[in-house]
């Protein structure tokens, strides 16, 4: 039985005028959900983290004789400390995405990754600011990979900054088909093909889009990596429909959540 867990993240508008020139955004998740396999090792864990400790310079002195020899004191140490996954598919990162100003009925390319949370009701807390997607699969290391899926779904935009601002406008995000990285910035495929990321359109409240689908066998173990941080790597558009207010000089940040979902399995292809 294929197990599911989702990530929230989040699409933010602001700075509208004339009706609205919105600020978007979209806010995503680094917070890690994991997907265990069902034959895996339930003690394992799915976090990887890096820490260091440090000691003041006191500690540690160099001084010189008269003949240019030295002698040195306590030397520093500091501590690496890691996580080593096995037996679980992981969703690490989501993107956040920043459209900038924009007016209702136009689109616009991606400026940055970095949104509004003044709200934070209305705020994912989940997102990264460097737009990274990232996967890690260790489930089966030592022959071909099982595959999964991800995808996503978004609802509508609305205020980040006011919790009684009832306005509320629809928006369609583009993203386009990006590499599949490894840690060590090499394409994840273990065929002679390249792997990407799917291109995707995800129209408000209608629809689930599929970011990525890989088929047993296909890739590699490890860090599967997609980076939406280019201007051609997203669009969005803000659609002009009835919920837009038309009040004139109005500026508003906007956000709407996305929710992306990882699956065990690959999505059947013919």
């Amino acid at each position: 039985m294929k197990k599911i867990k989702n990530i929230i993240a989040l699409l933010a508008l602001s700075t509208i005028s004339l009706p609205f020139a919105p600020l978007t955004s979209v806010k995503a998740a680094t917070t890690p959900i994991q997907v265990q396999k069902e034959t895996s090792n339930s003690s394992n864990s799915s976090k990887l983290n890096v820490s260091y400790s440090s000691i003041t310079p006191t500690d540690a002195t160099i001084s010189s004789d008269t003949t240019g020899d030295t002698t040195t004191g306590t030397n520093p140490t500091s501590t690496v400390s890691v996580t080593v996954l096995s037996g679980f598919l992981t969703l690490e990162a989501v993107p956040d995405f920043n459209f900038g100003a924009m007016m209702v009925g136009s689109t616009g390319q991606l400026k940055n990754n970095t949104v509004d949370s003044t709200n934070h009701d209305l705020t994912a807390q989940d997102g990264n600011a460097d737009g990274l997607l990232e996967v890690i699969d260790s489930r089966n290391q030592k022959s071909a990979m099982p595959g999964f899926s991800l995808s996503a779904s978004m609802g509508s935009l609305h205020s980040s900054t006011s919790a009684t601002d009832t306005t509320e406008l629809n928006a369609i995000l583009h993203l386009s088909s990006m590499p599949l990285l490894d840690g060590d910035k090499n394409n994840v495929s273990s065929t002679s093909e390249d792997m990407k990321t799917e291109s995707a359109t995800i129209s408000s409240n209608k629809n689930t889009a599929q970011i990525m689908n890989l088929q047993a066998g296909t890739y590699n173990a490890g860090l599967i990596s997609a980076a939406f941080n280019t201007p051609d790597s997203a669009s969005l558009q803000v659609l002009n429909n009835s919920k837009a207010t038309t009040s004139e000089n109005s500026a508003k940040n906007m956000n709407a959540i996305i929710t992306w979902t990882l699956t065990t399995t690959p999505v059947a292809t013919n």
